[in-house]
């Protein structure tokens, strides 16, 4: 926060350079004018059209400050313009009475005041005119400033949100599912302690790779990775639902490479269990699928379950899903897509495609060749 504010006073001040600079052309255009129309020596126009810009800039600092003050006490848009229009009427008068001042000073009070007739009127409006010129223009700066700061805090808030949403993806090996992993565990050892000693291997593979991600806080890793995390997580699930689980890959070996976020495919599988397969005495098949398709990667988990109607699941996302198109849009924006295809007795399906990127990731992917299609994971 001090940095922050370090750094704004010194943005602040290089502004005010920048509006003293701004000034120097007036100053000189006023001065060539009068050497021009009035043969004046270039010095003395000088000096007059320094003194000519002085009392405007000077006013300009005043109508910043009142504009800032008006936004603070967050006036209405009424109030604002009526505040204008007297100050401005005020300070139009002020500077034409600077100008007869300057006049007086060098022919007499009759002399001023003679000419001051001639371009009273011309002087009075002119200055309100640059007077609705400072003002509109500090209120223009200000809602620019404001819209950004807004923007800023958007988009602080996004990233806050979804790094919130992450973290709950990145835990999402929800309670149920650990305890019911640890009770079927606790009942293997005994029965059949090889298979035991090897579904513990996997749930450490998994915990380890969600506890590596969020070490690293990495938001990248490879298919490969992810399948890998992805298919410990159904061996675990099938050691509960056994045959029942069914699973089929259609992967693209050219697409193991591809970086993709992390935890973006196990919440889809796991939405496939949790309401295709394991509500159903049948059980259910589930199937991956990934391949490239120019500059893009696709990705698809699709079920035979009983599906839904479109519009009760578009209102219905759970925060799996959401979380995970919501990531999608952020990171690629109009490069990705997430699409839903279900209805009622034909299943469910999501299909993700972002644009396809090979990347360096912080830990290496692990030897996974894919199984042949149609084949079914063992547990």
């Amino acid at each position: 926060m001090e940095k922050s504010n370090s750094s704004r006073r010194a943005l602040g001040g290089y502004a005010w350079w920048i509006y003293a600079a701004a000034w120097v052309p007036f100053a000189g255009f006023y001065a060539l004018a009068l050497t021009t129309t009035k043969t004046l020596p270039p010095e003395r126009a000088l000096i007059a059209g320094f003194f000519y810009v002085v009392p405007i800039a000077l006013f300009g600092i005043g109508v910043w400050w009142l504009s800032g003050l008006l936004e603070r006490r967050r006036a209405n848009a009424l109030t604002i313009v009526l505040v204008h229009v007297v100050v401005g009427a005020t300070i139009a008068f002020a500077w034409l009475g600077i100008e007869v001042a300057q006049i007086a000073a060098q022919t007499g009070f009759s002399g001023a005041w003679a000419a001051a007739q001639a371009f009273a009127g011309f002087q009075v409006l002119d200055g309100f005119f640059v007077y609705c010129v400072l003002a509109a223009g500090s209120h223009a700066i200000r809602f620019a400033r404001s819209l950004r700061e807004e923007q800023a805090r958007a988009a602080r808030a996004d990233a806050l949100r979804m790094r919130a949403e992450l973290a709950a993806l990145r835990g999402q090996l929800n309670p149920h599912f650990l305890f019911n992993t640890l009770h079927t565990l606790t009942a293997l050892v005994s029965r059949e302690p090889n298979t035991a000693e090897h579904a513990l291997e996997r749930f450490g593979d998994m915990l380890r790779y969600v506890l590596d991600v969020k070490r690293a806080a990495r938001e990248d890793v490879t298919l490969a990775e992810e399948l890998r995390f992805v298919r410990d997580y159904l061996s675990l699930e099938q050691l509960r639902l056994g045959d029942r689980l069914r699973v089929v890959e259609r992967i693209d070996p050219d697409a193991l490479d591809c970086v993709i976020p992390s935890l973006t495919l196990q919440p889809l599988v796991e939405n496939a269990i949790k309401h295709a397969v394991a509500p159903r005495v049948q059980g259910g098949t589930i199937e991956l699928a990934a391949a490239l398709d120019d500059d893009s990667l696709m990705l698809e988990v699709r079920d035979d379950g009983p599906g839904a109607n479109k519009p009760d699941v578009d209102a219905a996302v759970g925060m799996g899903l959401r979380a995970v198109r919501q990531r999608l849009e952020t990171r690629y924006g109009i490069d990705a897509s997430f699409s839903i295809t279900t209805a009622p007795r034909e299943g469910f399906a999501v299909r993700v495609s972002i644009p396809a990127h090979v990347g360096t990731v912080l830990m290496p992917a692990p030897s996974l060749a894919p199984p042949r299609e149609g084949t079914t994971i063992p547990a």
